[in-house]
């Protein structure tokens, strides 16, 4: 642990990623998981992780033609199951800017928790009991970081896959941004998850990280994403914009593609400057954290903000007691403690009317987020 320590520190490097694979008391093992989508030559390889009787046992199925496939996903833990079929050839996100919503729901940091999302998805009538999109025109955005921790983390992503495309069909629209956690799984980096997913990829005889590679369904699925994007005045990335990132000059735009670019390469291969700058450990966009832990000035918010042409900035990424708004609102933080502010009976996030900003819980009920001003620190 030590060398790990001396290491991380010399290279100036998070200490987490020389930890060792899995949380530090994680006693889950193998257990149901999939639908696992791979494409193999001229075949589409689908593999699960099924209980049997006191154990678990894995499923193969194989496919010739995309359109004669209709997947189902189980969750025991909740009792739930839904299917969905399998979106047309994946491309690039078409939009870093969208106008402004009649409502709109943020939620970030769920972590494999499928009981969360069910419940905030639920609350917020954004789907129905039978997990069909019920949000008309609305948007859902998801700012990052769906991936570790949790154990239905398998669960969550085809769940927010099979509602994207359910809202594209009718006029919503359905973002999924892209977080610090979703680039480390794309890299195949274990060093979060949970044990339950390495026993997962040695019974189906596939290497973790070959998951969410190019061979992959929802590996292809999720290199089409966005790491910013703009929805009316405010602007939804996962770390935040720091002012190392605004003062390259780069484009909302150009951001998202450098990024899509470089998703899957290793840390030590990104060697374009501006990758370099968007993957950066302190200032990238999917790591910063100075504007949720209130350490930047005013005058960085405020060059942030131009630089995306923005009134505000929605982050997840850091922790906070409650939905968080800082820098006289221009900054609102929306990482919350789900698993435990769910044990306690109710969850919350931002729900957004005609670009209006209120607190929303899993109830339903929405309250003001501004009623309190959060000064910035000066110490």
């Amino acid at each position: 642990m030590l060398f790990r320590l001396l290491l991380a520190l010399a290279l100036g490097l998070p200490f987490s990623l020389f930890a060792f694979s899995g949380e530090p008391d994680d006693n889950s093992k193998a257990d149901t998981d999939g639908p696992h989508v791979f494409y193999r030559g001229n075949k589409i390889t689908v593999k699960y992780v099924l209980r049997r009787d006191t154990g678990v046992i894995s499923k193969t199925l194989q496919f010739s033609n995309k359109k004669d496939i209709s997947l189902t996903c189980q969750v025991p833990q909740t009792g739930d199951s839904f299917s969905f079929l399998l979106h047309d050839s994946p491309s690039a996100e078409e939009s870093t800017s969208y106008p402004t919503p009649e409502r709109l729901l943020a939620l970030s940091d769920i972590e494999g928790d499928f009981l969360a999302l069910k419940t905030m998805l639920l609350g917020a009538k954004v789907m129905d009991k039978q997990f069909n999109w019920t949000f008309g025109n609305g948007h859902l955005v998801l700012v990052g970081d769906f991936f570790d921790r949790g154990l239905q983390v398998t669960e969550c992503l085809w769940l927010l896959y099979k509602l994207e495309a359910e809202a594209g069909s009718v006029g919503g629209k359905v973002h999924f941004i892209l977080g610090n956690h979703e680039v480390l799984n794309l890299q195949g980096n274990s060093t979060y998850v949970r044990r339950k997913y390495l026993e997962n990829a040695a019974l189906i005889g596939e290497e973790y990280k070959r998951w969410f590679d190019g061979s992959s369904e929802l590996g292809r699925w999720l290199r089409t994403k966005n790491a910013v994007e703009k929805i009316g005045d405010y602007v939804f990335c996962h770390g935040g914009i720091s002012p190392e990132l605004a003062g390259t000059g780069l484009g909302l735009a150009e951001i998202n593609r450098i990024s899509r670019q470089h998703l899957g390469k290793q840390n030590d291969a990104i060697i374009n400057e501006d990758a370099r700058s968007i993957f950066d450990f302190k200032t990238g966009i999917f790591w910063y954290r100075g504007a949720a832990k209130n350490l930047a000035s005013d005058d960085d918010i405020s060059a942030a903000l131009k630089f995306a042409g923005a009134k505000r900035m929605v982050i997840g990424h850091t922790l906070q007691p409650d939905l968080t708004a800082l820098y006289g609102g221009r900054v609102i933080c929306i990482d919350l403690y789900h698993e435990e502010n769910l044990r306690q009976g109710f969850m919350k996030t931002l729900w957004m009317e005609e670009g209006d900003c209120y607190a929303l819980n899993s109830n339903g009920e929405k309250s003001s987020l501004f009623s309190v001003s959060f000064p910035r620190k000066t110490e």
